[in-house]
């Protein structure tokens, strides 16, 4: 009986030890302050309630394994491209204009992948320092600023168990660990004020990701 399973976690571990390369493709469903609260004395809201409050976009990461540690854990290291966009409106008194919010660039990370034996699933804990330029088009003015965020992941994935190429299935939750909150508007002309800090302000905080993959 000990030699059976002996064998049985050695052709496992046959597998994982052959993937060396992850290429995986994400659609996430980033959320962004919308700062419902927020108000200009004498004009009312600033953002509606919806204002770039859920967007779109694509992450693409391509990783590769430092080390392995028998057929239940793996660490590897992964370079990504993303672009995460969201629109939404802005009021102003009886006005109502239009809002986009778009986040873009590289980053390097690593994560963690902690193997279920037999049931070709996974849990996923990784880092991730994101290199971003920030852009956000509100009320006819345009703010752009670089941003540089390390983000929490945490994850699952299912692997099919075909040979050499192994296709999975892959499911996350993000958040910056560190970020800064919104400017303070009391007044319609702290708007530009406003516009200045959406750079380390209003960006997107967190995300659910939903994505297939492919180990080799």
């Amino acid at each position: 009986m000990h030699l059976t399973q002996t064998l049985a976690l050695t052709l496992l571990a046959l597998p994982l030890s052959a993937q060396a390369w992850d290429l995986r493709l994400d659609v996430p469903f980033p959320q962004g302050q919308n700062l419902p609260q927020t108000l200009i004395q004498g004009t009312g809201t600033l953002i509606r309630q919806k204002s770039l409050d859920t967007g779109s976009g694509f992450t693409f990461t391509a990783s590769h394994r430092i080390v392995r540690v028998g057929p239940v854990l793996k660490l590897e290291w992964g370079a990504e491209f993303s672009q995460w966009k969201a629109n939404g409106q802005v009021q102003q008194g009886a006005a109502t204009v239009d809002s986009r919010l778009k986040q873009s660039g590289l980053g390097l990370g690593l994560n963690a992948q902690f193997w279920v034996p037999f049931t070709g699933l996974a849990g996923e804990l990784g880092v991730m320092e994101r290199f971003q330029n920030y852009k956000l088009t509100l009320a006819g003015a345009e703010q752009t600023k670089n941003l540089a965020r390390p983000w929490l992941r945490v994850g699952i994935r299912y692997s099919l168990p075909l040979p050499v190429i192994n296709p999975y299935f892959a499911a996350s939750y993000q958040q910056p660990i560190t970020k800064d909150k919104p400017v303070n508007i009391n007044s319609v002309g702290d708007v530009a004020g406003y516009l200045g800090a959406q750079g380390s302000g209003q960006e997107f905080q967190r995300m659910w990701t939903f994505g297939v993959g492919v180990a080799f």
